[in-house]
């Protein structure tokens, strides 16, 4: 018996993962329709405020995929501990560590991989401004 509530618990904190990874997956699809869909909007009427709005939103989705990035990792480490743990001391706790909470985070928004997919699309949205406004 103790042993399903194991097994049980590591489904539920395995759930959050997923859905911590989905969220991460939405935020970067949704970035990159943002941003080009008012680039092109921006590029066809010479607009440069729609790329602000572009660079602002895509900083924000930035922050968004980092935060759940962070809160995936709090979770992958909780999941490990409770896979150590006897069946017997299960509590079904989902609490994260969250001490140093923004540096944790600052430092999973600048991962590898979050400054590549992030930082092509704020260069694209920064060139285009300093385009448009040198061609006005």
């Amino acid at each position: 018996m103790a042993g399903e509530a194991k097994f049980k618990h590591l489904d539920y904190l395995q759930a959050a993962i997923g859905r911590m990874a989905n969220n991460s997956f939405l935020f970067k699809g949704w970035s990159i329709t943002i941003a080009a869909a008012l680039s092109g909007f921006a590029a066809v009427n010479t607009q440069s405020a729609l790329l602000v709005i572009a660079l602002a939103t895509t900083v924000l989705f930035w922050g968004l995929d980092g935060y759940y990035l962070w809160l995936e990792r709090g979770f992958i480490k909780l999941y490990n501990r409770v896979a150590a743990l006897e069946p017997e001391q299960i509590d079904f706790k989902m609490v994260i560590d969250k001490n140093r909470a923004v540096r944790c985070w600052l430092a999973t928004c600048s991962r590898p991989h979050l400054i590549a997919f992030y930082g092509v699309i704020v260069a694209v949205d920064v060139i285009g401004i300093f385009v448009i406004k040198g061609g006005s």
